[in-house]
């Protein structure tokens, strides 16, 4: 039997994975309330932007607040000492991600959308819906490592994927911005927020990528 199978065996499984459920579940939602402002403050709906765009930050302090829970628990030696290494990078990880989403909200309360072509408003619309697909996939990888390692290698697989698609929106949008005739102070703006949603997505490829090396490292032990 593998370490990693012992990690999550008996009298650990449950405790590891219901140390991370809710952080999972924090990082996506704050994710998910970005892609929300962005969508209605594209729509001119800045009351409805402004909620979403504030819960992102809350939800972002509230998944910073679990991971400094779950440090504690994990220096309690509730995994074993390899294991807990490895899961302690994972939540710093999915912290980032989170932050991710929190400072790029920031960004878009102080951008504005007007007098943005429809061409960039529907890119940054793309984009910032595949921040929210590819958190989702990654809480379902993670979600599924104390049940089948393939199917979190698969799903991570995916995560890369919509990465590497995400790094392809961000150019056409700097594209479009570059040969727009948006004011300097806009143009950066945009920019700037559509990064933000882009580097969302590098943050979990990094904890998908953090995901597969604690899987297969311990496969080969």
């Amino acid at each position: 039997m593998s370490k990693i199978v012992k990690w999550f065996g008996k009298g650990r499984k449950v405790d590891a994975i219901r140390m991370l459920e809710t952080h999972l579940n924090l990082t996506f939602n704050s994710v998910k309330e970005l892609h929300e402002g962005i969508k209605a403050k594209l729509d001119e709906k800045e009351e409805d932007a402004i909620k979403h765009l504030k819960k992102t930050g809350e939800l972002e302090e509230e998944a910073d607040a679990k991971r400094r829970i779950e440090m504690r628990e994990l220096a309690k030696g509730v995994l074993p000492p390899l294991s807990r290494e490895d899961l302690i990078k994972l939540t710093d990880s999915l912290d980032r991600v989170a932050d991710g989403a929190k400072m790029t909200a920031k960004l878009a309360l102080l951008v504005s959308f007007n007098n943005l072509p429809k061409e960039i408003k529907a890119e940054l619309l793309n984009l910032s819906n595949l921040a929210v697909e590819c958190a989702k996939k990654l809480v379902e990888a993670l979600s599924w490592m104390n049940k089948d390692f393939n199917v979190t290698l698969s799903l991570t697989d995916e995560v890369e994927k919509m990465e590497e698609d995400s790094d392809e929106k961000y150019d056409l949008i700097r594209k479009l911005l570059y040969s727009s005739d948006l004011k300097p102070a806009q143009l950066v703006f945009v920019n700037d927020l559509a990064r933000g949603l882009e580097t969302i997505t590098d943050w979990c490829e990094d904890t998908g990528d953090l995901a597969r090396i604690i899987i297969v490292t311990a496969s080969e032990a």
